[in-house]
């Protein structure tokens, strides 16, 4: 009865210690500051800045990406000027033209994702 106890409790612990190890090895932790939110803040930076922050052209408007917040916060109606069709509720931004595919993809990704500041 011993040995059959001692067979079972060191199998046990040996699924237990691989098990562990192969679903913390899996796991790639997330830079700070998240993957697609990163890369966000920079498609922001290059197209949306000149206009939407505090010392833009459109100082004191409603819309402004000065801080991670405000980005996070609006990352629906950001998602929508850039990939939803164009209406009169919707304008495509940047005005007068449009992102390429790969920052657009970037931007639908990371709305998919929740549009935090983590991601």
């Amino acid at each position: 009865m011993k040995k059959s106890f001692e067979k079972y409790t060191y199998g046990g612990l040996m699924l237990f210690a691989v098990g562990s190890f192969i679903s913390c090895s899996s796991k790639t932790p997330t830079p700070a500051g998240g993957v697609y939110f990163s890369k966000v803040k920079t498609i922001i930076s290059q197209n949306c800045l000149s206009c939407h922050s505090s010392t833009g052209s459109w100082q004191g408007r409603p819309t402004a990406f000065d801080t991670d917040d405000q980005i996070a916060a609006l990352y629906a109606s950001i998602k929508s000027s850039v990939a939803d069709p164009v209406s009169p509720r919707n304008k495509r931004m940047p005005q007068g033209g449009s992102l390429n595919k790969k920052d657009i993809d970037i931007i639908v990704a990371w709305y998919n994702k929740g549009g935090k500041s983590t991601d």
